[in-house]
């Protein structure tokens, strides 16, 4: 009888196969990058980063900048719209706690509006009784609000929608939102709410340095 021969003793046929590790041999040694790879890399990294991070930088301070300016004018409607629907005088005030009125340090710290039924000369006063509608907590330290002497306070809307001073004369002045951001140009980092004494408000862009000076 003649023994067939086994697979490995195949004419042509290698005596043993390469093992599944042996075969993939090559293919792991192609994985990884070179160190001109990796030199490249770093370098468009490098430039990504270099145009990058200053946008980006500019783009997170002129939302600061347009969301207070909003909040302020938005604040600035409220009170004129709510005087008028009451027929009662609304006020909105610099406010440092949320719940009183303050005379000390400027706009960024923040601003109340409430319903001012009862008035004295001189600066605003939440009495008992009287409701706060609105609260705006402080701003961003990157961010200033500041306001002409006559708005370096407060402002107070009557029934007619007029801005007054606590004793009735006419009031009108202009408060400056600035991002003291060197991100932004001093062409953008500044916007100004001009309210009129007939209570009409207009915003505008102003040319300010990164100072962020008080409006005259």
């Amino acid at each position: 009888l003649r023994v067939p021969r086994t697979r490995k003793q195949h004419r042509g046929m290698p005596n043993a196969l390469p093992s599944t590790c042996e075969r993939r041999a090559p293919l792991a040694a192609q994985l990884g990058f070179t160190l001109i790879e990796l030199m490249v890399g770093v370098a468009v990294l490098s430039i990504i980063l270099l145009f990058g991070v200053p946008s980006f930088q500019g783009a997170i301070a002129s939302n600061r900048l347009t969301s207070a300016t909003n909040d302020l004018l938005s604040a600035m409607a409220l009170a004129r719209s709510e005087a008028i629907r009451r027929g009662a005088r609304v006020t909105v005030c610099k406010s440092a706690d949320g719940a009183a009125c303050t005379s000390a340090g400027t706009w960024q710290q923040g601003w109340i509006v409430f319903l001012d039924t009862t008035r004295a000369a001189g600066d605003p006063v939440v009495d008992a009784g009287e409701t706060v509608l609105s609260v705006v907590p402080a701003l961003p330290d990157s961010v200033t609000v500041q306001g002409t002497a006559a708005v370096a306070t407060f402002l107070s809307f009557s029934a007619d929608g007029t801005v007054r001073t606590m004793t009735g004369t006419a009031l009108a002045g202009t408060i400056r939102v600035c991002s003291t951001s060197t991100a932004l140009a001093d062409t953008t980092r500044g916007r100004e709410l001009n309210i009129s004494s007939a209570g009409r408000m207009a915003t505008s862009t102003v040319n300010v340095s990164s100072a962020c000076a008080a409006p005259t």
